[in-house]
């Protein structure tokens, strides 16, 4: 298998790279080795290793409605506003 490799060049940020690979020569392996790793991984299972998603942004969309829906409550006459929260309690039980 040796005699069949290739070179591959790759570009990554600086201060990922230094992170990757203190914590691979943690684990005792390369850069290289986790590399392969991953390729055959991806290989064997036909699919990307991991799951990838938008989580992230769609929490980002959520808050946003959500401060977008508390803007709209702000308005005169639509939402209801207290001074403490004795009058938050007495406007529930009422």
């Amino acid at each position: 298998m040796a005699g069949n490799t290739i070179n591959l060049s790759i570009r990554l940020e600086s201060e990922l790279k230094s992170e990757a690979e203190k914590l691979l020569s943690d684990f005792g392996m390369s850069m290289t080795t986790a590399i392969n790793i991953y390729l055959r991984q991806m290989v064997r299972e036909q699919k990307i290793p991991f799951q990838i998603s938008m989580q992230t942004r769609t929490m980002n969309l959520e808050t946003l409605a959500a401060m977008q829906e508390a803007l709209q409550l702000e308005k005169p006459g639509i939402g209801k506003t207290f001074r403490n929260i004795d009058e938050l309690r007495e406007d529930l039980l009422s």
